[in-house]
């Protein structure tokens, strides 16, 4: 009996955590993207993301972080950073309470600071704590480096027979069974097609998402002296102010990232240089937390897009016309990383025959935005 196949559009982490799954699994799986994983396009590309625990009073979403980052370990101890995050957290009964209540609840290790204590633990040789209720931190959380997790999962795919196709995928004639490469007009089909194309996929099905906002996000870096450096430093989050960062990882300089949602953008068309607002909203947000580098030189930029749902929840779904046969993966909001390896685990079980969960489903969802790193 010969094994059945799978066609992942799209080797971003959704889509490259899919492709490494089934793979893995026996699957014989056909992985298309336009160019290398991770490229510097790609909503997956880029130097780092943030792998925290906390998600308010969201469970689910709680123990699929903790069980992915069990995965990326597993894939490359050197991918993940256990640096720790430490959250600036403005009101006492936010965000972060309910997600510190939730953590103990869950087991999962979580302490609350006053900001005297934050700021004598030195995590951050200059620190403003004079608006802050308390502090936060997740000692296991930290940092992932991003592109070569990509890369790795691709590569643990292609290690297990799946095959890397490099090209630009299109349901053919409007049939999302079949797949078109775009530079040459072949066409490839399988048992199953699983479309995760990030920041293009409310142009390939507009029907079933059009209400993804895709939008420009950027992340500046900042020289700074070597004692701010990670894993010394920990990541860090200001919800309430919508930004978040990291130290120095890999030379590549102090991150401070808005995490607001930037104007809507086509990925095609979007000119990669980072928004005057958003650069004015990262110094601003360097200058009041860490006085000590109000001054410091922007030594690198980063611009790629989001793609949010209404209420920041993936897409995780069957094709409404395709009888679980075509499956649409989306919505990133700018946590996948978070989840990747552990949704992988659930999308196999969904399309084998399982419930899918119903808060990822396709049609109309109630605005809101709690899973961000930022409230805004």
């Amino acid at each position: 009996m010969s094994a059945r196949s799978a066609i992942v559009c799209g080797a971003g982490v959704l889509g490259a955590s899919v492709a490494d799954r089934l793979a893995r699994s026996g699957w014989a799986v056909t992985l298309v993207e336009p160019v290398t994983p991770g490229h510097v396009r790609a909503g997956s590309g880029g130097e780092s993301r943030l792998i925290r625990h906390c998600h308010g009073d969201d469970r689910w979403h709680v123990r699929s972080a903790v069980r992915a980052a069990i995965l990326w370990d597993e894939l490359d101890p050197t991918v993940r950073v256990p640096a720790g995050v430490a959250w600036f957290v403005r009101d006492e009964h936010g965000f972060e309470a309910a997600s510190e209540r939730v953590l103990r609840e869950e087991g999962i290790a979580v302490e609350r600071l006053t900001p005297a204590q934050a700021r004598a633990r030195g995590w951050f040789p200059s620190l403003n704590t004079d608006d802050l209720a308390f502090v936060l931190w997740e000692p296991d959380a930290g940092i992932l480096r991003a592109r070569e997790g990509v890369r790795a999962l691709a590569a643990r795919a292609v290690a297990h027979g799946a095959e890397l196709e490099v090209g630009t995928a299109r349901p053919a004639g409007g049939d999302a069974s079949v797949v078109v490469l775009e530079e040459t007009g072949r066409q490839l089909r399988a048992d199953v097609v699983v479309w995760a194309c990030g920041a293009w996929m409310p142009g390939l099905f507009p029907e079933h998402l059009g209400a993804v906002r895709v939008t420009q996000q950027d992340v500046l870096f900042y020289g700074a002296p070597g004692a701010w450096a990670t894993p010394g430093v920990p990541g860090w989050v200001d919800y309430d102010a919508g930004v978040y960062g990291l130290g120095d990882l890999d030379g590549r300089g102090f991150k401070v990232a808005p995490d607001g949602p930037g104007p809507e953008v086509d990925p095609d068309a979007l000119r990669r240089l980072p928004h005057a607002a958003h650069e004015q909203a990262a110094r601003a947000a360097l200058a009041h937390r860490f006085p000590a580098l109000a001054r410091a030189p922007v030594v690198f930029s980063r611009t790629c897009q989001y793609e949010t749902t209404p209420d920041s929840r993936f897409v995780i779904a069957p094709h409404p016309d395709h009888d679980g046969a075509v499956w649409l993966l989306g919505g990133g909001s700018g946590h996948a990383f978070k989840h990747g390896p552990a949704l992988a685990e659930h999308v196999e079980a969904w399309i084998d025959g399982a419930p899918p969960q119903p808060m990822f489903a396709l049609g109309p969802r109630e605005p809101d935005a709690p899973l961000r790193t930022g409230s805004r």
